[in-house]
């Protein structure tokens, strides 16, 4: 969690529910096979538990998982979008936007539930088991789509790595998107700062405090300010610029960060490529523990076999996995096969390898999906909206992943306690039963479209441009690219020189 947000600055309060809304996804790494392994009464697994603990963890894991995701990070989300200054305000902003949300939900089925009921005639009972199986048929169609374009990016990225001169033509292409993006970042920030600035001769009155703490956060100097009437002065119009600030402030940070990193990894790779003549390896704007000659044997030969063995490892378990979705309940099931002729501890030793893999998958390509730039993960400069947004959506993956995981392993074993527990609420036979024997097929469309990057040319001819979807895919201009960061090297040379020591 680190990674993203600095946990010294995240308050305490934000860091509870991020750390529970991240943890519960991954505990299916080891809470499933556990299950799994201590299910069959003639195995012997390295770690299992009693069966009545294992059902008490799943309902704490099902419940504290349901009550993240439709109360506590919703709330918390809309509290850190208010833009009032009064911490009771924001309480009151969040409880209302979320009843809205829930009331529109509710309303929504209601008049489906009513136009079933009507023309379908279909019981109450009836009608309680299709809502059941229409939710989690949403979960797991996201987890599977996610899931799908994992399986196909993770060994990409592996053998992108594993070669330098792959890496820095795919940065170069990335740099003129990066640095659009930058520039019109920061003509937004200066546009709202200008904005506030010109609060200063308005200042004196009943939002004198929340105005100061406004120009605590702009720069002292900048553009000229706008001409502001003291009329326009309200308390809805400093709420959406204090939220305007932050969103814009958070953004240039964003793509200032983005572009300093993209800059220091280009000048290292510029480095390795060109050691090739002389064999020795000195970077530019740091120090390296190996010497230039052991140093060009490392970034040149020993961690790119690296990435290419782990790609080749994530290739043939994408494989296996792909199959086995697609072949779900047959005998040509790889991990059906491997499963039923494992026991104990190398049964829970191969779930628990194929059910990271999984998770590593969806959470990594949901990682990467940027919603119309308006939520986005970013190392060390996400936002706390984009923070939650996303533990929420990681968290709404737990089950779903393990549903998929115990569907596709028959077993020579009683019943997990996830089965007796979860599977009879996530019954998809009302449906149908072709719906529920092609639902684990469906995990080809994001395969094909993630290794055709069929992505891009779809958000091309819908308009997305590159607001949804992973910019390392963008293709631009590799020599304006390439300019662009010799330029930057060439005026910011010092400043990358005392970073980077």
């Amino acid at each position: 969690m680190d990674y993203f947000c600095t946990i010294k600055r995240t308050p305490s309060y934000l860091l509870v529910a991020l750390f529970c809304a991240v943890y519960i996804p991954f505990s299916i790494v080891l809470l499933v096979p556990i299950d799994l392994a201590s299910s069959t009464s003639d195995s012997q697994p390295l770690l299992a538990l009693p069966r009545n603990v294992t059902f008490a963890t799943w309902r704490v894991v099902y419940w504290l998982a349901f009550f993240l995701t439709w109360l506590i990070l919703p709330v918390l989300q809309s509290y850190l979008e208010s833009g009032h200054n009064d911490n009771s305000k924001k309480i009151r902003d969040a409880l209302r936007a979320n009843a809205r949300y829930q009331l529109i939900t509710l309303g929504v089925g209601l008049i489906g539930l009513l136009y079933f009921y009507l023309y379908a005639g279909l019981s109450l009972t009836s009608l309680k088991a299709l809502v059941i199986a229409l939710s989690h048929s949403y979960s797991l169609i996201v987890s599977t789509w996610f899931m799908g374009i994992g399986v196909v990016q993770i060994p990409r990225a592996m053998f992108l790595n594993g070669s330098p001169e792959r890496i820095l033509a795919s940065l170069e292409e990335r740099a003129p998107s990066v640095h659009d993006h930058l520039a019109e970042s920061q003509t937004q920030f200066n546009d709202v700062t200008s904005e506030v600035r010109s609060l200063i001769p308005v200042k004196d009155g009943p939002y004198k405090d929340w105005i100061d703490d406004l120009l605590d956060e702009v720069p002292k100097t900048g553009g000229a300010p706008r001409t502001l009437n003291r009329s326009q002065v309200t308390e809805e119009y400093l709420s959406s610029l204090s939220f305007r600030l932050r969103k814009a402030k958070m953004t240039f940070a964003r793509y200032e960060n983005e572009w300093s990193s993209l800059v220091r990894n280009a000048a290292d790779l510029m480095d390795i490529v060109e050691a090739d003549g002389s064999r020795n390896l000195q970077f530019r704007f740091r120090k390296s523990t190996l010497s230039p000659r052991l140093a060009y044997f490392y970034y040149n030969f020993v961690r790119p076999g690296f990435y290419k063995i782990v790609g080749i490892v994530t290739t043939i378990f994408s494989v296996i996995l792909i199959w086995s979705e697609i072949a779900q309940g047959t005998r040509a099931s790889v991990l059906g096969f491997i499963s039923i002729s494992t026991f104990g501890f190398i049964q829970e030793l191969l779930s628990f390898a194929v059910i990271a893999y999984m998770c590593i998958a969806a959470h990594s390509s949901l990682a990467k999906v940027k919603v119309f730039n308006i939520y986005v993960l970013v190392r060390k400069h996400t936002d706390y909206r984009s923070a939650i947004f996303y533990a929420s959506q990681a968290c709404r993956l737990t089950i779903p992943l393990s549903y998929s995981y115990v569907s596709m392993v028959p077993r020579h074993a009683a019943a997990s306690v996830f089965e007796e527990f979860l599977q009879t609420s996530i019954n998809l036979t009302p449906l149908g039963k072709y719906f529920v024997i092609w639902l684990p097929r469906f995990i080809l469309i994001p395969v094909l479209f993630a290794y055709f990057n069929l992505y891009d040319r779809v958000q091309r001819v819908l308009g997305f441009g590159q607001e949804f979807g992973d910019d390392d895919q963008f293709v631009g201009n590799r020599a304006e690219g390439r300019d662009l960061i010799n330029y930057e090297l060439t005026n910011r040379r010092s400043e990358f020189q005392i970073n980077m020591i």
